[in-house]
């Protein structure tokens, strides 16, 4: 599946392709900056903002929609039990959110492993009904610091990679 998903593709634009994978649900910029910058050579000041601004984007719909999408359709069979679990799954952080608030899911969106990130986040963020304008926040912080991390184990490995690679 994955290997259909890239030939899709691949011969996009590689900055639409970065946008792409940075709005995915599952790559977010975990996806997008590696490409970008090991992958396809893409400049730093290039690959970032274009990365950024993808995954910030790509969520901000969740928060004004997505209590609305449970209700509206909970009994829908597919749908339904997904909004379920990912309510279920929110429901989780409550203590964490109530706690810390701005600072719980911001932390939550910036450390990029899996099932954590902006699509996570905003589901929490809309579970608990957190101002649009602090979710909007959050997501930046958070898929900032994310970006940060990423872009420096990505620069990291390829240096590395091309510290102890042998040319053949």
């Amino acid at each position: 599946m994955a290997d259909q998903l890239w030939h899709a593709i691949e011969n996009l634009p590689h900055w639409l392709v970065v946008v792409i994978l940075s709005a995915a649900p599952i790559s977010e910029v975990r996806g997008g900056i590696p490409v970008g910058l090991a992958y396809y050579d893409m400049s730093l000041w290039t690959c970032l903002p274009i990365a950024i601004l993808a995954n910030v984007l790509s969520v901000l719909w969740i928060v004004p929609t997505f209590n609305w999408m449970t209700l509206t359709f909970d009994k829908t069979p597919l749908v339904g039990p997904l909004l379920r679990w990912l309510k279920r799954r929110a429901e989780k952080r409550r203590e964490m959110v109530e706690k810390y608030g701005v600072l719980a899911v911001t932390l939550f969106v910036a450390i990029p492993l899996p099932v954590t990130g902006a699509w996570t986040g905003s589901v929490v963020a809309a579970v608990f009904r957190m101002p649009f304008a602090k979710v909007v926040l959050c997501m930046f912080l958070g898929v900032m610091i994310s970006s940060g991390i990423v872009t420096g184990l990505t620069l990291a490995g390829v240096e590395i990679f091309n510290a102890i690679h042998v040319p053949g």
